[in-house]
């Protein structure tokens, strides 16, 4: 994350990553599958990865939409300006929503919290994996090291969007943790806002994504929670980029540069990218998905677009309320 890039895993035919998945290559093949305990035979084969043990998840489809359930006594979107290093390292407590992911202990990925229940990520980070594995740590800065404020959660359920294949172009990738306990959101905890309307165009808009993910396509994941802005790119511009077209659906979008240098990263999957309202909170509009490398010219990272999912969201949450942004200004 920052001057970053997406760890490219070669395929048997496209290098596609999906930036928090468990194996990433760079330069040396070999070399970096060591490092991370995947066999050259497991990234050939995704299927033998996922079927060590399959996570449990509701595929239902059928729930009616209802309008959300908003709380009255929480706000979203609002973090404490706590910048620091620079500009490209940040803190939980500036996006107090971020989470991490744990399996085996091991970070893969990241999400959002929505409610004080329920954690917002990729489908692809979930699906195969068994729950049981998974931990989520809320409001820990350091990835190295658990802060004495940190909150640790086990996952209770999963829902998965019912038409995500990771195996056709991950469309539809994303997905809803609910956590086996509720969080205090009006302490160091808040919760993300997500979009009011989903018809809204940011094309053109400054986004910010943020994660822990590697920081360079040949380097390691990040000890501390890092930041990028990047530009969300039109339909256009997205279809110019050196994608087969079909692979960008209209569930997805693209940010970053043509030019390549900036972008999201290995382990950085799952986790936000928001852009901030006109009173000064922050939006989340997509959840980092997939690319190919990392910040390589005319491949721009290509995020779930999360305004074609806000019935789907609310449809999952269980009646649980979500915060709502202030009408104050930031």
């Amino acid at each position: 994350m920052g001057i970053g890039h997406w760890v490219s895993a070669k395929m048997r035919t496209w290098n596609l990553i999906f930036v928090g998945f468990i194996f990433g290559i760079s330069k040396d093949k070999e070399k970096n599958l060591r490092a991370l305990n995947v066999t050259s035979s497991e990234v050939d084969n995704l299927k033998s990865i996922d079927e060590v043990s399959y996570i449990d998840f509701d595929p239902i489809s059928s729930i009616p939409s209802k309008k959300p359930n908003v709380c009255n006594n929480c706000v979203c979107g609002i973090g404490r300006k706590t910048r620091i290093i620079g500009g490209n390292v940040t803190s939980v407590y500036e996006y107090p929503w971020i989470v991490s992911m744990f399996k085996e202990n091991a970070f893969y990925c990241a999400g959002s919290l929505i409610t004080r229940k329920h954690v917002l990520t990729a489908a692809h980070c979930l699906q195969g994996f068994d729950k049981r594995m998974i931990k989520l740590i809320l409001a820990d800065n350091d990835r190295t090291k658990v802060d004495k404020n940190a909150i640790i959660r086990r996952v209770k359920s999963v829902v998965i969007h019912e038409n995500f294949n990771k195996y056709s172009k991950y469309n539809n990738d994303i997905a809803i943790i609910e956590m086996d306990r509720p969080v205090n959101v009006n302490g160091i905890v808040r919760t993300a806002c997500l979009p009011k309307d989903k018809t809204v165009d940011y094309t053109g808009a400054t986004a910010t994504a943020i994660g822990w993910g590697q920081t360079g396509e040949y380097e390691p994941v990040s000890n501390k929670l890092r930041i990028v802005n990047l530009p969300i790119l039109s339909k256009e511009e997205c279809d110019q980029a050196g994608y087969h077209k079909h692979m960008i659906t209209e569930n997805m979008f693209c940010a970053g540069y043509l030019r390549g240098e900036f972008d999201a990263c290995f382990g950085d999957s799952g986790g936000p990218l928001h852009v901030k309202n006109t009173f000064g909170y922050m939006e989340v509009i997509g959840i980092i998905s997939w690319g190919r490398g990392c910040g390589r010219p005319k491949y721009p990272g290509v995020y779930t677009k999360i305004t074609n999912y806000l019935e789907w969201v609310n449809d999952h949450l269980h009646e649980e309320c979500m915060c709502s942004p202030s009408s104050q200004r930031y």
